[in-house]
């Protein structure tokens, strides 16, 4: 073996002793290696423990894998492709474990044809920060996983508002190509009265280092239905600049529309559709207007509906109802229908007289006589007011359309109306 080759200069054993290096030696013609006494440490020996050291030591504890990509890269020096290589290898420890080694060699004498001869490197032990970066890669991965198999949007904007990042839940929930969609302005995916609103809470977010949440957006499917959506996103800085934003945005369609269908039975009917007593107390003053006098207050009330329940049973006394509630959507035109009681109706039409209430009266009765429930002739008894004034009591109003209701149940009693 060449002993020029391991007698190093005194500054040349301080650098190799820094670095807490092992060193090897290869004479490429014979095979012989020569290592110092730290390259046994690596993997837990002393050189004595390894006697007889040879290449064959080195190929015992290299892992398979990783002694076939060191055969191509001291190729690659052979060729005189490259002057050095350094890869990472594992070797086998002498507890079981393999231990991650950073691998840098060079052939430093050539015969006179070209052929190598010598070739010297470096073992360093890398296991800690190779298992720092291993850890980080896998928690990357996992990371890439949960992103894109997340069902929320997951989403990054530039400055100039164009997508940067998508997730694949773009495509599942929204049925775009992220392809087409990545450097795209997000504005064309958003209802045009919305728009307005997405802009400026992505403008607040450079106010405040927290993340900000926006709800009741829509966003167009492929298909052309828009979709209800919320997004909770924050600023992203680089050196010192807003660059964009990030968020995560959630398909919240379905609870939309079930606070839609609550908050519509909490208002209506359930048998009739039309509004209840409760909404009643909400509008009332929004009825009362002086663009809508003379306002008709109509009180009804269905005739006999208990009858109706004891002779055919309640199901048809249902249908009573709600046959009724449908003449009155068809004949009397105004929004503001109400059911009030089990067999009572409470309208106001705006703009309407005396006159026009009496015919809406006459045309409603006509529509009753081709109403039948088996052999029973259902009718209604009507009573209105007509309030000229938003000034008067618009509770004395209703009584007063209430006490006409109930003297016209009286005459249909008698036969008379």
């Amino acid at each position: 073996m060449h002993n020029k080759y391991l007698n190093l200069d005194p500054f040349g054993s301080m650098i190799i002793k820094a670095m807490n290096a092992g060193t090897w030696v290869w004479n490429i013609k014979t095979n012989e290696t020569i290592y110092n006494e730290r390259w046994a440490e690596i993997i837990g020996y002393s050189l004595s423990e390894l006697h007889p050291i040879g290449l064959h030591t080195w190929c015992q504890f290299v892992h398979p894998d990783d002694l076939e990509r060191s055969d191509r890269a001291f190729e690659q020096l052979f060729n005189k492709n490259e002057q050095y290589y350094s890869i990472e290898v594992r070797m086998k420890h002498r507890l079981g474990h393999w231990v991650w080694i950073l691998d840098s060699g060079q052939i430093v004498e050539w015969s006179e044809t070209g052929e190598p001869l010598i070739a010297i490197g470096t073992h360093i032990d890398i296991t800690k920060s190779k298992q720092s970066q291993l850890e980080l890669e896998k928690s990357e991965r996992n990371l890439r996983q949960i992103v894109e198999h997340a069902f929320d949007i997951i989403y990054r904007i530039d400055s100039k508002n164009n997508f940067t990042y998508l997730s694949t839940a773009w495509s599942k929930r929204l049925g775009y190509a992220r392809a087409n969609t990545l450097g795209e302005s997000f504005i064309p995916f958003v209802h045009p009265d919305d728009v307005e609103r997405l802009l400026n809470f992505f403008e607040s977010l450079k106010k405040s280092e927290e993340s900000q949440t926006i709800s009741g957006f829509r966003l167009k499917h492929a298909n052309g239905n828009y979709r209800y959506y919320e997004t909770n996103a924050s600023i992203i800085v680089e050196d010192g600049l807003p660059t964009g934003y990030a968020g995560i945005a959630r398909d919240i369609t379905l609870l939309i529309e079930k606070q839609r269908q609550i908050e519509y039975l909490s208002y209506h009917d359930f048998l009739t559709g039309l509004y209840n007593r409760h909404f009643l107390d909400h509008v009332l003053n929004d009825i009362i207007k002086p663009e809508r006098l003379p306002l008709c207050i109509i009180s009804m009330d269905l005739n006999d509906l208990k009858r109706v329940n004891d002779t055919y049973g309640h199901h048809m006394g249902d249908f009573y109802i709600k046959q009724t509630a449908t003449l009155i959507k068809e004949y009397i035109s105004t929004p503001y229908q109400f059911r009030v009681g089990g067999d009572e109706f409470l309208l106001f039409v705006p703009n309407t007289d005396e006159h026009d209430a009496l015919k809406i009266r006459n045309t409603l009765f006509e529509a009753l006589k081709s109403l039948k429930i088996k052999d029973f002739q259902p009718s209604t008894a009507f009573g209105y007011v007509i309030k000229h004034s938003i000034d008067e009591e618009i509770f004395e109003d209703i009584k007063k359309a209430d006490e006409f209701m109930y003297l016209s149940k009286i005459k249909v009693k008698k036969g008379n109306y």
